[in-house]
């Protein structure tokens, strides 16, 4: 469902998307509105569940994660399982192993997607050994995982991370 916001609620998304630590106090100031306003909208902003947390962004580069890949994923399609796709079931397991597993890589985003492929996982290695070792002895371990694609990334020019949505296209 999409929620209808006006320039305050966009503004202040915008803001706080470039600087989720910003004082409310400094908001009020930057929007020329009392800081009861700015709160109470923020917690609006909440409650709809436009914002969804507050987190720290680490730069994974930093702590030794130099590949990054693309992994298109092939799966086998078995019946639902609790409701879910054998796929999404495939991707929590995935996702739970390179969590837990420290010699596994870390993905970051998993997909279900349209096309020759079903799944996309963006995976950050430390090295290329450890994205090897994840695409052949792994992946493969999964009896669903009928093939795989990987599409290495030479140059990285722009994260999500380092993006935000400006209030002209909330």
């Amino acid at each position: 469902m999409m929620v209808l916001l006006d320039d305050l609620d966009k503004k202040l998304l915008e803001f706080l998307q470039k600087d989720a630590r910003i004082k409310i106090a400094r908001l009020a100031s930057l929007l020329n509105k009392p800081r009861t306003t700015i709160m109470s909208r923020i917690e609006k902003l909440e409650k709809e569940q436009l914002i969804l947390g507050y987190r720290a962004v680490v730069d994974i580069r930093k702590l030794g994660y130099n590949v990054l890949a693309f992994v298109m994923i092939s799966a086998r399609r078995i019946a639902p399982i609790s409701g879910r796709s054998s796929q999404e079931v495939l991707i929590e397991r995935i996702l739970k192993d390179t969590d837990e597993r420290p010699e596994l890589p870390w993905v970051e985003e998993a997909h279900i997607v349209t096309g020759a492929y079903d799944i996309i996982l963006k995976v950050w290695a430390r090295d290329m050994r450890q994205l090897s070792d994840f695409l052949i002895k792994y992946l493969p371990s999964h009896p669903e995982v009928v093939k795989t694609e990987t599409l290495l990334v030479l140059e990285y020019v722009c994260s999500s991370r380092e993006r935000y949505l400006p209030a002209s296209k909330i």
